[in-house]
């Protein structure tokens, strides 16, 4: 195989195949809890691929679809997964296939993930990324790299992976992520607003945007895209004609993690951020079941931070919201370096209690230096 077709927005400048360390066929994924055949499929490297046909599960990770890494992984270490994936039978009312979670980690409990990174696979052939460091020593075999299947009834092309190690130290800033594009909107038979999210969601962002100093630059490419984490809390779509954009993420959160960011929601972010940035969140929730006892839902901290360790932030706060209420929440903060596209997202810690919470369309906005955030709305006391 040819490994410098797998990635042509790859780190330039590198020789790629010298961080090779996994390059396996279409035919090594071992599937979990799915239907799998190998296929012959000319659009694709190699020539082969393995077909997936997954059922959504009570947990996205109930089915999946793996390969081991058979070399050892040192702390530090920046890892790069590309794999090849497309989309040949989309969940109802998609265009893209769910994976809410593709990643490296270890192969039995506890399961730490070293990578993860969402991705949709459109009908067409592509390459999609998975990147972290090292959080400790892992010995040849201890590792596996997994694509999460069952968010959803769905059937999946999985091709070629490749797995690189950069080592310690490497400008993570030059790789890759995947694009996460809104869905377009089924063919009306009268003109349709633009299917972007300015378009989408005007009349939330002209509601937000009217209590801001600026406009600002929305940097998250679907405020639709949700998606849950963690071993108790499970994400599922709900069509509702009262929250713009014509759907919410319902999560259920069953127990208490250890800590609240055990469990969470994340969304992301794809524009850049510059030092002295001021950036700005507002998400739309509401509780519908909050903790046994509490009339209120709790949201531990949400915000924007780096993607990866050590998940520097940018943008946080805390938030309770009244049950069976829809209500905005913000979190804003200053960036103190740069961030390129890709390297950050925004998330909520769910994992402080049991509950379920309706989580509407996230915004994150740019406001660009010299804001000051005191005067931005917040949950304690300065609503929309």
């Amino acid at each position: 195989m040819t490994v410098a077709a797998t990635a042509a927005d790859a780190p330039k400048g590198d020789d790629m195949l010298s961080h090779l360390v996994l390059g396996a066929s279409a035919d090594s994924w071992n599937v979990w809890n799915a239907t799998a055949a190998v296929r012959d499929d000319a659009g694709v490297q190699a020539g082969k691929a393995t077909r997936v046909t997954a059922k959504k599960g009570a947990n996205s990770w109930d089915a999946q679809a793996s390969v081991t890494l058979q070399q050892p992984v040192q702390k530090g270490d920046v890892l790069l997964v590309a794999y090849y994936a497309r989309v040949e039978t989309p969940p109802a009312g998609a265009t893209t296939a769910n994976i809410p979670s593709a990643g490296l980690g270890l192969n039995k409990a506890p399961y730490t993930g070293l990578t993860s990174e969402a991705a949709a696979p459109t009908s067409k052939w592509a390459v999609y990324y998975s990147s972290g460091v090292a959080d400790d020593d892992h010995a040849k075999g201890s590792l596996n790299f997994g694509v999460q299947l069952a968010a959803a009834d769905q059937v999946i092309d999985l091709g070629p992976v490749f797995i690189f190690n950069f080592g310690p130290s490497y400008d993570r800033t030059k790789l890759p992520h995947n694009k996460i594009a809104a869905a377009a909107a089924p063919a009306a038979p009268v003109a349709a607003a633009p299917q972007t999210p300015e378009g989408v969601y005007a009349a939330d962002l002209a509601k937000i945007r009217g209590k801001l100093p600026v406009k600002g630059v929305l940097i998250n490419a679907d405020p639709g895209a949700i998606f849950a984490y963690g071993p108790d809390t499970t994400a599922q779509s709900v069509t509702a004609a009262d929250v713009t954009g014509g759907k919410f993420t319902r999560t259920v959160t069953a127990k208490p993690g250890t800590n609240s960011w055990d469990d969470g929601v994340s969304a992301p972010v794809t524009g850049t951020i510059k030092k002295g940035d001021v950036v700005f969140a507002a998400v739309l929730v509401r509780a519908t079941e909050p903790a046994p006892g509490a009339q209120t839902g709790l949201i531990a901290e949400l915000g924007v931070h780096l993607s990866g360790a050590p998940y520097t932030a940018i943008a946080t706060a805390s938030a309770t919201v009244p049950k069976g209420q829809w209500t905005w929440i913000f979190a804003s903060g200053v960036a103190t370096a740069d961030y390129a596209s890709g390297t950050v997202g925004f998330g909520m810690q769910l994992g402080a209690s049991k509950q379920t919470l309706d989580i509407g369309p996230v915004f994150v906005l740019n406001l660009g230096p010299g804001i000051d955030t005191a005067k931005l709305p917040n949950n304690f006391g300065k609503p929309l």
